[in-house]
């Protein structure tokens, strides 16, 4: 009884927190720092109308992020309508899809915000899609994923539980976006499984050299960093191109009319190997060995990309990034006057009119 009451007054604070500020909530999973400091970049840049919103830093305790670094910067940020709220209760591979302590704050959360954004990060457990861990699967932060898969199974439902309603049949517009771990997630969440290593699965090489010499759109991430010749560490990012599917949510759904593959920014060794239920693809490397991005049939501002539009390189021409040991790379000059960049500009114009014609204040 002690845990039900604590719970109730837990789902309380969190509806007061979201009603009291006559502002329309996005919710924001994995709030450290630095993603408060992308999502305001964006904000500042003009790429993201974030107008009338306060933006809800979501976390669990168990992550092994330490978030007084958040709350510093949200003390050094007060004009910023941030906040941070914490995720009560067990959480773990045995109850993430279904009911479980969190969900009476999962509901309110859903009921009091008008969408939510999960950011790039570490490698899922491979125990929550029931597959053996990879010898180069990295898992370091557990509680991070299972609080994001078991919201993101309230939202959309997934395959482990036919039965389950989602919470977006009853707000189909409500946003749900993801960058790399993010698009991941939610494939992972409806019941999608993962490629834990792109270049010893699907290219069957296992040295960084051989994969330095792949064809650029092959590569998903700079692998110079694995060669330890003593200077400053390059940069993991790596620019390559997709092909976008025709009439889909990265074409006609962001207005991105050119024919022209768009060069994209990314750093991953992972990808979607199944998709969940409810998913179809958006995009596809160029060799379609790797899903780029997906879209939901059902909830039509569901949807997620595998490479990073967020960097604030990509529109910041001053922040300079090792490449190797003797070159440097700026991400905006590498696509400034192209359709690459009028593509990012869309993307990010998109996600901000779903929330504006989402808005209830």
């Amino acid at each position: 009884m002690k845990t039900v009451r604590r719970f109730l007054f837990i789902t309380f604070l969190i509806s007061k927190a979201l009603g009291s500020s006559g502002q329309d909530t996005l919710l924001l999973f994995h709030p450290t720092a630095y993603n408060l400091g992308v999502v305001q970049s964006l904000v500042d840049e003009g790429l993201l109308s974030l107008e009338g919103y306060h933006l809800l830093g979501i976390y669990h305790p168990g992550e092994v992020y330490d978030y007084t670094k958040a709350e510093v910067y949200l003390e050094s940020h007060r004009a910023a309508p941030f906040s941070l709220r914490r995720i009560q209760g067990e959480l773990g591979p045995e109850n993430i899809y279904g009911s479980n302590p969190a969900t009476l704050q999962f509901r309110q959360l859903f009921e009091g915000s008008q969408g939510a954004l999960f950011m790039g990060g570490p490698d899922i457990p491979p125990e929550v899609y029931n597959e053996p861990v990879h010898l180069l699967t990295s898992v370091t932060d557990p509680f991070r994923h299972y609080v994001e898969l078991s919201y993101l199974f309230h939202l959309l439902g997934g395959s482990q539980d036919a039965g389950w309603k989602p919470y977006l049949e009853e707000h189909r517009n409500y946003l749900v976006s993801g960058i790399c771990l993010g698009m991941q997630s939610m494939n992972v969440a409806t019941g999608g499984t993962m490629i834990q290593d792109i270049p010893t699965e699907l290219y069957g090489i296992w040295s960084a050299e051989e994969v330095l010499a792949l064809p650029a759109d092959q590569m998903h991430r700079n692998y110079n960093d694995k060669l330890n010749r003593g200077c400053e560490g390059p940069t993991s990012y790596h620019f390559h191109r997709v092909r976008l599917e025709k009439r889909d949510l990265l074409t006609s759904g962001i207005g991105y009319r050119s024919k022209t593959a768009p060069i994209v920014l990314s750093s991953h060794h992972q990808a979607i190997e199944k998709l969940g239920n409810g998913w179809q693809v958006a995009a596809t490397s160029m060799d379609e060995k790797i899903i780029e991005a997906i879209g939901h049939t059902e909830y039509r501002n569901a949807f997620g990309v595998q490479f990073h539009p967020e960097k604030p390189g990509l529109f910041d021409p001053s922040i300079q990034h090792p490449q190797s040991c003797d070159s440097t790379i700026n991400f905006q000059e590498a696509i400034e006057n192209t359709d690459s960049y009028t593509f990012h500009q869309a993307y990010w114009k998109q996600v901000g009119e779903i929330l504006q014609k989402n808005r209830k204040f």
